[in-house]
Formats: structure tokens, sequence, C-alpha cells
């Protein structure tokens, strides 16, 4: 028991000490993410986006553009609480799996191992197939009743299982046979780790995640007070694809204690990105857990989403992999993403639902990787032409310039702004630089003229 608490301890002083050890990206690298962002704004008509970028060598940039109220135009702030929608349910997979490490559960208890009879899930459902959507379960919230609900009762305070009970319906196909996304899956999970801890979700989440990753904006309703203003998000109820109705209104006591371990998360980007990261750099899990978190059912859900695991989302963007969940509810859109090879995190909130994440995620994640090296080196310009070629490459990188004969200076950079390789190439305008024995992932070549001219260039590792 010592051993475990002095484990815990140390778990959350270092969590804690790791937040506070982070830095601003340089303004070089800022203005050019604040510029991509107000572009991504303008061009894809969203009232506002807050973001979160997270970067090697305990970088970040906070960044919002646009408006957070539509009608007075009042601008939107990094302070503005989201709804974060099944975002949640990172967070609660990322329990149960907890509770797997700690022999408290397994993949393959059943529902009606920890739950009394619930009507419409029978009662041999398996952890495993509820965490992946697999469960054949049927989703409550698609019975038009589960959202009038929130207009006709808004401080209607609903328990988990009644919500099922009233607006579920007899399961769609035997567990395992097939995919379906659905939130009574996560309900289900969130009331099995109450049972199993003897706390309620909010207290799990807050004693777990919320005070040793320092996420004090973030909260699980409606157990728990908000600590800030959320921000209006719009939409509509009587429109299509209309977005002039600001929804929070919609989205209060009724529907957060319905929607409970499946989206009743209420968060900013600062917070969910540095949970995402301690999650997939091993702070919460052991590799082996989320080895299984990652194991993935390939499937195409829609912004760059070609995968759901055991609790998480995998997406792919500029052919690299990434993994955290995205979140939609009415008014809100949200994503939460994390590259392990290159150690770089995103986070997006949209105060509209129906928005085009992906593309935005894509153009924001586009620039930080074109601005990755920025602040690691000092003075580098580009004075002269360098092409690459194999890119991605795989053993032999060539490098050419017609602009360059004599000797150049060869430095690769890796995500984490170390020097990995270094040589001098002597002369002629094509040059190769051996990187067999490097590992996949993100890389800067840094190239310098015997006159000191530098330029960089990024290039991928396959």
């Amino acid at each position: 028991m010592l051993h475990q608490l002095m484990f815990a301890l140390f778990t959350v002083t270092y969590l804690v000490s790791n937040t506070f050890a982070q830095q601003r990206v340089s303004d070089e690298f800022a203005e050019a993410l604040q510029a991509k962002l107000d572009s991504c704004v303008n061009h894809y008509d969203v009232p506002g986006i807050s973001a979160t970028v997270l970067l090697p060598g305990d970088r970040f940039w906070n960044g919002v553009s646009g408006e957070a109220d539509i009608h007075t135009h009042v601008g939107l702030d990094t302070a503005y609480l989201f709804q974060e929608a099944s975002v949640t349910k990172l967070f609660t997979a990322t329990l149960i799996l907890q509770l797997l490490e700690e022999g408290l559960l397994t993949l393959d208890d059943t529902v009606g191992q920890h739950l009394a009879v619930v009507e419409h899930v029978p009662s041999n459902i398996r952890i495993r197939h509820l965490l992946k959507h697999r469960s054949g379960l049927a989703d409550f919230m698609a019975a038009p009743g589960a959202a009038n609900s929130w207009l006709i009762q808004p401080n209607h305070t609903w328990t988990p299982l009644e919500t099922i009970e009233t607006f579920g319906d007899d399961p769609e196909f035997a567990q395992g046979a097939a995919f379906s996304y659905c939130n009574t899956n996560y309900v289900l999970l969130g009331k099995i780790a109450e049972v199993v801890t003897g706390v309620t979700l909010a207290e799990a989440f807050r004693e777990r995640f919320f005070v040793p990753i320092g996420m004090e904006q973030t909260v699980l309703r409606p157990a728990d007070a908000l600590p800030g203003q959320l921000v209006p998000g719009w939409s509509s109820l009587s429109s299509p694809n209309t977005y002039t109705d600001d929804m929070t209104f919609f989205l209060g006591t009724a529907f957060s204690s319905m929607v409970a371990g499946a989206g009743a998360l209420v968060s900013v980007p600062w917070d969910v990105a540095r949970f995402d990261r301690a999650l997939f750099t091993g702070e919460l899990l052991s590799s082996a857990m989320l080895d299984t978190m990652r194991t993935c059912t390939d499937v195409n859900m829609g912004s760059n989403v070609n995968g759901y695991g055991y609790g998480s989302m995998r997406y792919s963007f500029g052919g690299r992999t990434y993994y955290g969940h995205g979140g939609d509810i009415n008014g809100f859109t949200q994503l939460v993403i994390h590259n392990v090879e290159d150690s770089v995190t995103l986070a997006l909130s949209i105060n509209r639902n129906n928005a085009p994440r992906g593309p935005i995620a894509a153009a924001l994640l586009g620039v930080a990787f074109q601005q990755l090296v920025v602040g690691l080196e000092p003075g580098v310009s580009g004075s002269f032409d360098i092409s690459l070629s194999p890119n991605p490459v795989r053993d032999q990188l060539r490098v050419s310039s017609s602009w360059v004969s004599g000797p150049i200076t060869i430095r690769v950079v890796d995500a984490h702004g170390r020097v990995v390789h270094e040589a001098l190439s002597m002369g002629g305008s094509d040059h190769t630089v051996d990187v067999s024995l490097l590992t996949a992932g993100m890389y800067h070549g840094l190239f310098t003229t015997i006159d000191g001219r530098q330029v960089q260039h990024s290039f991928i590792l396959e």
C-alpha cells in the first residue's frame, strides 16, 4: 500500500511539474499558426475556433480566432469553456482501462457482473465490446424523445440507467458481430466505473485526471459547477445547416445528466490537449494497455478517422497517425489528437456543430510541421534552394541544389530538437545522406554552406 501511495504521489508530482515546464513557441511560430487559424475561420465560415498545439521540447501555443457571440460580436477568448461532447468517451475509456490494470475489471467482464438488470441491455454484454462500439446495443440518443426531453424537462437530472430504459431499444445485432457507434456503451461504462470505484464518475475523473494533470478548467456536469464562462454554441433546432441560435439553454442539466460518461465533459483545448498527451505518452496507462487502446476496428467515420479502438479514434493527417477523439453536439465541434512519433498534439474547439474539423486540423498541422524547427536553431534563413528526394524516404536521402557547388554541412534534427546525424559533404550539387539507421518519423534537415548561408527542409522517414 505504501509503495502504491508513493507511486501515486510521484505520478501527481511529475504530471504537475511537467505542465509548468512548458514554454511558448517563438513569436514567428505563433504568428504563422495564428495566421492559419484566422484564415480557417474566414474560409470555413465558422463563428470561432479555440486551439492548442503542443510540440516537442515542451513548447506550446494557444490561440483563438473569430467570435464568441455572433450577434454582439464579442470576440472569442482562450478562457471560454466548450461542451466537449464525445471527447468525454476518451476519459471514460482511460478510467476503465486503469481499472483493468488495477485488477478490478477484465475486458471479458459482463454488464451483469456489475449492474442490476437494465432493460434493453443483455446481461452478457462484455466490457470489451462496450469500449469498441461492438456491443450491438441500440443508441438511446437516436430516439427523438431523448433530445426533446432536454427542452421539455431542462432541469431534470437523469440517472444513467434511467436514460437507457426510457429511450433505449432492443439490441440491433449480436455483440462482436459489427461496429456501430453508440452512446449507450459509454453511459454503461461510466456507471460500471462508479460501481467498481465506489465514487461518482465526476470524482473519479477529478482524482485521477483533472487534479494530477492540472486541468483547472475541466469539469463533468452536472455534478461539477462550471469554472468559468461557457461559450455560446451556434446551431438551430428548426432549420438544418443553420447556425444562428445559441444552444447553451438546450445543453443544460437534462442533457449532461443523460449523456454522462458518453458526453458530459466541459473543458478548453489547453486542458484536453494535455490530457491526450499525458495519455498517449504513457503517463496514465502502461504501454501494453495503450497498445490495447489503439487496437482498432478499421472504419471510416469521416473527418480523417479511419479506425476506432478501445475508446480512442485513429486519425490520419499528412501521412501521420494520430490518436484521440472527436466530439459533436448541437452548437459544438471538438477534436483532440496526438502523434507519438513526432510528439505533436492538437486540440480544437469550434462553437458551431457540423464544422469541418478535419480540414482545419490539417491546415494547422501543416503549419506546425513546417515551423517545427523554429526556436531550435536561431539564425536559420533560406538563402539558397535545396530539394530532398525521395520524400518520404527509407534509406538514402538525396540532397540537390543547383545553386551550391561547394561543401555543405548537413545536420539531421529529430522532432525533439536533437541532432541525430551530422556530416560534411564535399562539393558537387548532389549530396547523399544515409538515414537507414534512424527510426521512422518526422525529421528536419539543416544545411549550411561554407560561407554561412543556411536553409532547412523537413522530411519523413518511413
